[in-house]
């Protein structure tokens, strides 16, 4: 995914100022694509100047004007040909969890400390944030056109986070137990 195709996916849905796209982006895709508010406006200036969406400005009293940005048909076209498009869908899998653990035998002992902190707040994390992305889900069916049928897809990103947190759990235990073992046999640590 790119981001101008998330914003324009959420666009799809209904009109949205700046802050509501990026408010919804961090409650919904940014379970797996992370992008700053920066970016965000960023992207939506784009996507403005190449005719996929357009902008209006909407005064209010007592509070800032603000900008509704409008997907248009061009928009349409492109979302569309976006998601009909082949591609490799696992191609660009950026973790920086796995970036740190290709490196981290330059400081093992860290290693071990930091995977502790981490594995001790992987279940406190999950509880948080999957309810949350439940309650996203909700909101949205609330307020988007043919609801069930998007709710279905939407749900298995849910539950893909889900179970992906359950494997990194797992993950995380199996690579403690091999540093320790290392540590007990004082092979690298």
């Amino acid at each position: 995914m790119s981001l101008p195709h998330g914003l324009l996916g959420l666009l799809r849905y209904k009109e949205r100022t700046g802050y509501e796209l990026a408010k919804l982006f961090e409650m919904s895709l940014n379970d797996f694509w992370h992008a700053q508010s920066s970016q965000i406006y960023r992207e939506l200036n784009r996507l403005e100047d190449n005719g996929f969406v357009t902008s209006q400005h909407v005064a209010q009293q007592g509070k800032p004007n603000k900008r509704v940005y409008t997907i248009t048909d061009a928009g349409q076209e492109e979302f569309m040909k976006w998601t009909t498009t082949e591609a490799d869908l696992y191609k660009n899998r950026q973790s920086p969890l796995l970036l740190y653990t290709f490196f981290a035998a330059s400081a093992p002992e860290v290693a071990l400390q930091r995977l502790r902190r981490f594995r001790d707040m992987l279940p406190k994390l999950i509880d948080e944030q999957m309810p949350i992305y439940q309650d996203v889900i909700e909101q949205m069916k609330a307020t988007t056109p043919n609801a069930e049928k998007e709710a279905v897809f939407w749900q298995m990103t849910h539950l893909y986070s889900k179970m992906e947190a359950e494997f990194i759990i797992k993950w995380t235990d199996e690579f403690i137990k091999i540093l320790e073992n290392l540590e007990e046999e004082n092979l690298c640590i």
